[in-house]
Order: C-alpha cells, then sequence, then structure tokens
C-alpha cells in the first residue's frame, strides 16, 4: 500500500509564486533592511528567552523531582529504623507547583521587562540605521537626477553603511572633478575653435563683396559654393554659441540671477512672438493659461528661450495644418508649476526618447532642416538649472513636451 506522502516538488511549485510575490506584498515600512533587522533581532530575542524559560523550567522540574525522591526514600530509611508506619510520610515533600509558579511569574516578569528593553533598542537602532539609508538614497537619486554635489556627509567608517556613505562621497567628489574638467575642456575647444571660425566667416563675406564688385567673371557656382560656405560657417558658430550656452546653464552660475518671475506672462510672451510665425508657416499655435499668476523662482530669458526652442523644434518638424497647443498650469497639492508644448506631428520613436536631449543628437540624420541637435538639450539643462525636469510623451499622433519646476510659495 503506498503511503500518501505530499509531493514536495509539486508543493513547491506551488508555492513558488507567491513567495516570488510576497516582498510585493509588504507595507512600504517592512520593506526597509534597518526595520528588517530590528524586527529580525526582535524575533530571535523572543524566541531565545521563551527557549530559556523551557529548559529553565524543564530543568527545574526534573531537579525537583530528583530531590523529591532523594528525601522519600531518605524518610523511609529513617522510618523504618525506627520501626513506624510508612503512612505518615509524605510522597511530595516539596511542593514543587508553588515554586514553579513563583518561577513563572518571574519568568513573565523577565519577559515583558526583556521585550520593552528589546524594543526601545530595536527602534533606536532602526531608526539609526534608517536615517543613514534614508540619506544615502537621496544622494544617489540626486546624483542620477545630475546633482553632483549631494554628500551623505559621513566621516567615520564605524560600520558597513558608514563605508559605504565615506565611499559614495569619494566616488561623487571624483565624478563630479572629472565632469568639471571635461566641461572646462569642452568649453575650452568651443572658445578656441569659435575665434577661428568667426574669423573664416568674415573672410568669405569679405571674399564675396570683392569679388561682386570686382570686374572678374565668376560663374553662378562660384557664388552658389561661396554661399554654400557661409552657411556652414554660420551653423558652426551657432553650434558652438549653443554649446557654451548649454555649458553656462549647467555649471549653474545663472542661479544667481534667479527672480521672482510670473510663468504665465513667460508663456504670453513666447506666444506673441510665434503666432504670426506659426500662421506663416500654414500652422496654428494655441495657447492653454491659467488666469492666476504662476510665480516661480527662475531667470526669465533662459526659461523664454527654453519654451522657444520647444515651440521652434515643433515648426521645424511638424507638416503644414499641424495644431501646437503652448499651455501652463500649477499642481497646487504637489507646488508644482509646469508648461507644456504639445503638436499632431510625426512624433518620436519610443526608442529615441532619451537620446533625444543628448547633445547633437538627432532622430533622422539624413534630414537638413537647419536644426542643430541642441534645442531639447538646452531647454533639459534649463529645466535642470531650475531643479526642475523635462518629460516627452505621446500625443497619439505627436510629440507632447512637459517641463514641471517647484513653485515659490
Amino acid at each position: 500500500m503506498k503511503l500518501p506522502f505530499p509531493d514536495f516538488r509539486e508543493l513547491q511549485r506551488r508555492l513558488s509564486p507567491l513567495v516570488k510575490r510576497l516582498p510585493d506584498l509588504l507595507p512600504v515600512w517592512l520593506k526597509s533592511s534597518a526595520i528588517q533587522q530590528g524586527l529580525l533581532f526582535g524575533v530571535v530575542s523572543i524566541i531565545s528567552l521563551l527557549l530559556m524559560a523551557s529548559v529553565t523550567f524543564l530543568y527545574v522540574d526534573y531537579e525537583l523531582g530528583k530531590q523529591n525522591r532523594e528525601i522519600v526514600k531518605e524518610s523511609r530509611e529513617l522510618v523504618r529504623e525506627q520501626n513506624r508506619d510508612f503512612s505518615d510520610i509524605d510522597d511530595d515533600p516539596i511542593e514543587d507547583d508553588e515554586i514553579l509558579a513563583v518561577l513563572t511569574s518571574g519568568f513573565v516578569l523577565a519577559g515583558i521587562l526583556v521585550s520593552i528593553f528589546t524594543t526601545v533598542i530595536v527602534v533606536a537602532l532602526s531608526r539609526h540605521s534608517q536615517k543613514r539609508i534614508s540619506r544615502i538614497e537621496a544622494v544617489l537619486t540626486a546624483a542620477a537626477e545630475g546633482n553632483l554635489s549631494a554628500r551623505t556627509g559621513e566621516t567615520h567608517t564605524c560600520n558597513d553603511l558608514a563605508r559605504i556613505s565615506v565611499s559614495i562621497d569619494e566616488m561623487l567628489s571624483r565624478l563630479e572633478s572629472s565632469i568639471a574638467a571635461m566641461r572646462d575642456i569642452s568649453a575650452n575647444i568651443a572658445h578656441e575653435l569659435k575665434t577661428p571660425i568667426t574669423r573664416l566667416r568674415h573672410n568669405l563675406l569679405t571674399l564675396r563683396d570683392e569679388t561682386e564688385h570686382s570686374h572678374t567673371n565668376q560663374g553662378d557656382d562660384f557664388f552658389r559654393q561661396l554661399d554654400h560656405a557661409l552657411e556652414d560657417s554660420q551653423r558652426l558658430t551657432s553650434i558652438f554659441d549653443a554649446l557654451l550656452r548649454i555649458t553656462q546653464i549647467e555649471s549653474g552660475a545663472r542661479r544667481s540671477r534667479f527672480t521672482r518671475i510670473d510663468l504665465v506672462q513667460v508663456v504670453d510672451t513666447v506666444a506673441e512672438i510665434y503666432q504670426d510665425v506659426a500662421e506663416d508657416a500654414q500652422m496654428a499655435l494655441y495657447v492653454v493659461k491659467e488666469a492666476a499668476p504662476i510665480i516661480i523662482q527662475g531667470d526669465r530669458e533662459l526659461l523664454i528661450q527654453q519654451v522657444a526652442n520647444l515651440i521652434e523644434n515643433a515648426l521645424r518638424y511638424c507638416p503644414a495644418g499641424s495644431k501646437i497647443t503652448l499651455g501652463c498650469g500649477l499642481d497646487n497639492p504637489a507646488g508644482i508649476a509646469w508648461l507644456t508644448v504639445e503638436d499632431n506631428g510625426p512624433g518620436i520613436p519610443d526608442g529615441e526618447k532619451e537620446r533625444v536631449f543628448e547633445r547633437l543628437y538627432r532622430v533622422d540624420k539624413s534630414r537638413t532642416d537647419g536644426g542643430l541637435g541642441l534645442g531639447l538639450s538646452l531647454a533639459k539643462a534649463v529645466a535642470g538649472l531650475h531643479h526642475g525636469s523635462i518629460t516627452l510623451s505621446d500625443c497619439m499622433p505627436g510629440l507632447g513636451v512637459k517641463v514641471s519646476i517647484p513653485a515659490d510659495g
């Protein structure tokens, strides 16, 4: 006859999805490693206390029984020597029940005190460790968002969390120094190249003027090639100007110019400039804005340039008849001001949405529409300067760009 032993492999297979989902089912506060370690320490302490009490009870009960038997044995021998009746001998001379009751009360009291003491220690250690972990997490989040100046501030290496904190600070310091050096090199290269390019453009303009006023007969092809050279030199100048501007923005130097500005006025200014431009391109520019002012701390010039770049991108890549919507608003509960530029043009593929923020990156490299591949890079730099963020979304069809900036107040 085959015994119905459970199939442990089948049981493991059925329980495996539940075990994998268990971490997701835990509340947020229980997902902290510090709290988990504290709870584990508390559980181990309680189990150790119960085990100690059980062993003590068993040992005391055994010793009391042994003492009882010894006393009864000696009493019987004494009675036998005195020829007395055995019925006068108490078979349980030691009141072990009373002793065990007293011992139980002592263990209960000790257990309560130990539990309270353990809880206090666990909570204190967990809070201390959680603060360190939260500080490390905040620093790493800030670094991921581009703020490499964030530090944990840990100076001692008394435990593993402290050593990790110190290592993170050292890593960020080296990374910040490396990136600062790279930015300086890029800025220096841009400065060094901008001068000869400007001189080259000046020489080309001079050559064209002299050729037009000279009696030398030059063909149309000569002037066409000369115009192409002038266009290319102008494009190079624009690229270096944009790169230098992005480097200046990312350095944070422009924060000293921050003032209280109204985001609604920024939107109105850009809309006033580009509504006629959109009409000339056979497109329509709509404005959706809040009636009340939206106050932020920022650089008005840079914000206008940021929004203008987003509008120009939409005008450049959308076909005739497209609709462009420029809007702004305020998320009151979160205290976040936002502005959006949405169109119903071709949009950007999902696989390219992260890369379009890279400098000089263009989705369609074969297009010659005059774009520099720096518009979204500058928009991201301006958002970062204002402690904000920029995200892309699908308007189906079209592209939506949203800039979020902390509101003032």
